[in-house]
């Protein structure tokens, strides 16, 4: 009972710490984002945010996961949220000097590499049976961080205070984190933070963590789908003002008739992958939510066009009505938004799971950050090529080419004459 009662006090004292430095993060980032927009050169104040956070990422996520390994979930947890807290005290000092705000924006990135594996690692100290739930309600509160960070206080703080007000908010913020996350890095025993391999104790043993996505197939799922997640959200992101401006031929409002059934059915995913998800359906709702991304992405792309079609060669004068008195891609582009809402919600929530269950609980940090370095490095050069293919091609022909993209992903994952048969063999003599 005594332990119970301890696992559920570690459990708040997580999900606290996760809540403090969710809206902390999104407040700190909404404000850089400010500094950088507001200069005279705001566009590449923007993409040096950007850029930098990017970079960083990716430089440092592999050695970021090894030290959090080093640490422990617990303690790369409290470390990463302390060095968190420093960056923005010296974004602080120097929030007058946007030319300081890519290097802050770099170094916060880096330091963030300790911090965000040793976040997810978490849930295999503190939740292993229920990983599905406790990943559902840590994107949710991702989710509900980047609406109150962004959306309501980043507003509110620079209207009372400018950007000081609004960095020293962050800053408040953090240090609350900080002081939840050490209790908790306190009350987790050593044995607790798992006693890895000798090779997962140095900073080395990326074979051992590599070695974790050729013996599992689940985690190499999971790479592909965290990847392509990614990029369908970012690419539809960037070509989403093209489509409400040419496709759906409505202004402001466009954006709340795909926004509101997207927020419906990611909370729609979120619910199902708490109750629902289940570890041997894992694999399932990852390639489901492939399939989806893909039958999405086409319908945004073209489904309109065959709809109408078929109603104006019907010669069924009330269809032919119907047809022209609607707005047939804003009907259509509704029900899809939702479809894209529920699967970008399973596919995170199933691939963080998934990895959760495949890696041992002295490389959690490491294979976490080398997923998100390789999503990072596969989404990069597509992007880049997103925005342009958006403005010359269209914001369809860029849709199309995505939903090419899911569908190849899903037939790679799905049949196994497609399968890498390299690490199948790998996988069988390893076993």
């Amino acid at each position: 009972m005594g332990e119970q009662t301890g696992m559920r006090s570690n459990l708040a004292l997580y999900l606290g710490a996760r809540a403090f430095g969710q809206v902390g993060h999104n407040l700190f980032i909404a404000t850089l984002f400010f500094i950088a927009g507001t200069g005279d050169h705001a566009a590449v104040g923007l993409g040096t945010v950007m850029a930098a956070t990017t970079i960083s990422a990716m430089v440092f996520g592999i050695p970021g996961g090894a030290i959090a390994d080093r640490l422990g979930p617990g303690r790369g947890f409290a470390a990463g949220s302390g060095l968190r807290a420093a960056a923005i005290g010296i974004a602080l000092l120097t929030s007058t000097s946007p030319v300081a705000i890519g290097v802050i924006a770099f170094g916060y990135a880096a330091v963030s590499q300790v911090h965000n594996p040793s976040e997810l690692a978490l849930v295999k100290v503190l939740c292993d049976r229920a990983a599905g739930r406790m990943h559902s309600l840590l994107v949710a509160m991702q989710y509900g961080g980047q609406a109150l960070g962004f959306l309501v206080l980043a507003p509110s703080l620079y209207f009372l205070g400018g950007v000081e007000a609004a960095l020293a908010g962050s800053l408040v913020i953090v240090l609350a984190q900080l002081v939840v996350s050490n209790i908790l890095a306190m009350r987790l025993p050593v044995a607790s933070e798992g006693d890895a391999p000798a090779a997962a104790r140095h900073f080395t043993g990326l074979r051992e963590t590599l070695s974790v996505f050729s013996r599992s197939e689940s985690a190499r799922d999971a790479l592909a789908v965290q990847a392509l997640k990614s990029l369908v959200a970012q690419v539809i992101l960037v070509a989403f003002p093209l489509y409400v401006k040419h496709d759906l031929s409505l202004g402001a409002e466009g954006a709340a008739v795909l926004l509101v059934p997207g927020v419906l059915g990611a909370g729609a995913g979120l619910l199902w992958a708490a109750i629902g998800l289940k570890t041997e359906g894992m694999r399932r709702a990852m390639r489901l939510s492939i399939l989806g991304m893909a039958v999405a992405v086409f319908a945004l792309a073209a489904l309109d066009y065959g709809v109408s079609f078929a109603f104006a060669y019907s010669q069924v004068p009330p269809l032919v009505r119907v047809e022209a008195a609607l707005n047939t891609t804003a009907v259509i582009a509704t029900p899809v938004a939702f479809l894209i809402g529920v699967t970008l919600s399973v596919s995170m929530v199933s691939s963080r799971a998934a990895l959760t269950a495949a890696a041992p609980l002295g490389i959690q940090s490491r294979v976490f950050a080398v997923q998100t370095t390789v999503a990072d490095a596969l989404v990069v050069l597509p992007l880049l090529f997103a925005g342009v293919a958006a403005e010359l091609l269209g914001a369809r022909t860029t849709l199309a080419a995505l939903g090419s993209l899911c569908a190849v992903t899903w037939l790679l994952m799905w049949h196994p004459r497609f399968q890498l048969a390299f690490l199948a063999r790998r996988s069988e003599a390893t076993a």
